[in-house]
C-alpha cells in the first residue's frame, strides 16, 4: 500500500461517492398526524445525501474533499452543485444527466432531534453501467461510498483496493443487491444497526458483526447511536467505543458526518481507536445543532470538544 499523507495536513484527500440531494428541513414540535396540517418553527434548504454530507464533513475537518455522483441537468442539480462550492467540496466530477430530475428530500425534525425523511430519487439516475474507475480516484488518500448509488459505490471500493487506499462503505438499509460483492469490495464497512441485522440475520450487533466478518476480509463496525460504536479488532475481538453524551436537537446527517470523519481519519493514518473516537465526536457535535450539514463542526471545534472529554466519554 502506498504511503498516505500524515494527519494534520490539509492536503489529505477523500473522495466520496454516492447520493447528493437537496434537503428541505422543517423543525416542528412533533410530527403531524396523518391528514393534519402543522406549522414549522424553522426551515432550512440545504444540500444533503449520505456521501455528500460526508464530503462536507471532510472539508470542515480541513481535508481536501471531492464528491462523485450523478445529478439531473436541472435547477435542483444546480442548487446542489452551488451548495458543494459553498462548503469547499470539489464537485467537478459530478455527472449531469438530461431529462432526469435531481434527488429531493422533505425532512421533518422533531423537538427531540428525531427526523423523518421523504426522499425522491429517480431510479433511472443511477445507471448500472456507469462506474467509478481508478482514474477517477487519482490523488485520493481514501474513498467513501454509500449504497444509494450501488454500482458507483461498489466500483469505487474495488478501484480503491486496486490502487491501495482505504475504501470505506457506509452500509445502511438499501434495496438488495449483490451482497457478497458488497461485503468483499471495501476495506472497511460501517453498518447501521438495521442493515447489519438484515445482512447477518441476527438482531444481536456483536453476533451480527462476527457473522459478517466470516464472509469478508474487510474491517467491520456498527454504529449504535447513544450506545456508541461496536467493532472488531485485528484479533476479531469485539470492542466498544462509547458515544458522547450530548443534548441532541437534530440527528439529521449524524451518521453521514461520522462516516466522513472516519474516512478522513483513515486517510490521515490515525490509529483506529482515535479514528472512531474523533468521528464519534464529530457526529455528537453535529447532533447539538439544527439544519443537517449546516451543523457540522470544524476541526478546531472537534479538538476543543475532545480535549474537554475523558477517553471513556
Amino acid at each position: 500500500m502506498r504511503r498516505l499523507r500524515e494527519y494534520g495536513s490539509a492536503m489529505t484527500t477523500v473522495t466520496c461517492v454516492g447520493l447528493a440531494v437537496l434537503d428541505l428541513v422543517f423543525g416542528v414540535d412533533a410530527r403531524p398526524d396523518r391528514g393534519r396540517k402543522t406549522f414549522a418553527d424553522s426551515m432550512t434548504v440545504i444540500g444533503g445525501g449520505p456521501a455528500a454530507n460526508a464530503s462536507v464533513a471532510v472539508a470542515r475537518l480541513d481535508g481536501n474533499a471531492r464528491f462523485l455522483g450523478r445529478l439531473g441537468d436541472d435547477v435542483i442539480g444546480d442548487l446542489i452543485i452551488d451548495d458543494f462550492a459553498k462548503w469547499g467540496v470539489d464537485a467537478s466530477g459530478v455527472r449531469r444527466i438530461r431529462s432526469i430530475p435531481s434527488p429531493v428530500s422533505s425532512i421533518v425534525v422533531e423537538a427531540d432531534g428525531e427526523r423523518t425523511i421523504v426522499n425522491h430519487s429517480d431510479p433511472m439516475l443511477f445507471a448500472p453501467e456507469d462506474i467509478i474507475v481508478a482514474d477517477d480516484l487519482v490523488g485520493s488518500d481514501a474513498v467513501l461510498g454509500d449504497l444509494l448509488w450501488p454500482t458507483g459505490a461498489i466500483s469505487a471500493m474495488r478501484a480503491a483496493r486496486a490502487i491501495g487506499i482505504p475504501g470505506v462503505l457506509d452500509f445502511d438499509e438499501t434495496p438488495r443487491g449483490p451482497i457478497d460483492l458488497i461485503l468483499t469490495a471495501p476495506t472497511h464497512i460501517v453498518f447501521s444497526a438495521p442493515a447489519l441485522a438484515s445482512v447477518s440475520g441476527d438482531l444481536d450487533p456483536g453476533k451480527g458483526l462476527e457473522i459478517v466478518r466470516s464472509r469478508t476480509d474487510s474491517w467491520v463496525a456498527v454504529t449504535l447511536g447513544s450506545d456508541g460504536v461496536l467493532w472488531l479488532d485485528e484479533a476479531d475481538d469485539l470492542r466498544t467505543t462509547p458515544a458522547f453524551d450530548v443534548d441532541a436537537i437534530d440527528t439529521l446527517g449524524a451518521g453521514d458526518v461520522f462516516h466522513g470523519a472516519f474516512a478522513l481519519g483513515l486517510a490521515e493514518t490515525r490509529p483506529i481507536e482515535q479514528v472512531i473516537r474523533r468521528a464519534s465526536a464529530v457526529a455528537a457535535l453535529k447532533c447539538t445543532r439544527f439544519g443537517g450539514r449546516a451543523g457540522i463542526p470544524c476541526a478546531e471545534e472537534v479538538d476543543e470538544f475532545l480535549s474537554s472529554r475523558s477517553a471513556g466519554q
